[in-house]
């Protein structure tokens, strides 16, 4: 099972280290719109299509890594303060709920990049950019997180049982 484990958490570091060279693009498109905009009176038609996808790509599979390496918000003035033990059980029901709703997301993504691809989805703009690889890797990204999710949740359940003690 460790191993299955150790692979959830490389692939979700490996999407995360690969969304991150698109911050580079993202900034030098974002300041060439500020420039044609604000100095040279000619705004794109194009820049805020691309610069929604590649955020978005940035954020969904930056998620899952960020999860693992326990970056996202948690309320560590009250959670500090509690026993190693009772913040183990606070944990596994905290993932019970997370493996639920992100579950959730799951099923509904899919359904969301499913009708995206059936109607061959543009944007509503003058690009009109396809959108259903974003949706597709939208519903990938989520995947990732909830996979995450159990993993960690997996690792807490072996802490609680006593086999091996985890650090985070």
């Amino acid at each position: 099972m460790e191993s299955i484990l150790r692979a959830i958490d490389k692939i979700n570091e490996t999407a995360s280290n690969a969304v991150c060279l698109l911050f580079a693009p993202l900034a030098v498109i974002s300041t060439y719109e500020v420039f044609m905009r604000y100095v040279m009176n000619r705004p794109t038609t194009w820049v805020w299509d691309v610069a929604v996808h590649l955020f978005a790509l940035i954020v969904v599979f930056g998620a899952g890594n960020t999860l693992r390496q326990g970056g996202h918000v948690v309320m560590d003035v009250m959670i500090t303060r509690l026993p190693p033990g009772f913040r183990l059980v606070l944990n596994l029901v905290a993932y019970l709920f997370f493996i639920f709703a992100v579950g959730i997301m799951v099923w509904q993504s899919a359904i969301f990049a499913w009708r995206s691809v059936e109607v061959g989805e543009r944007t509503s703009t003058l690009l009109g950019m396809v959108v259903y690889p974003l949706k597709i890797c939208i519903f990938a990204g989520i995947v990732l997180l909830w996979l995450e999710g159990v993993a960690l949740f997996l690792r807490d359940v072996r802490s609680f049982a006593g086999a091996r003690p985890e650090t985070r």
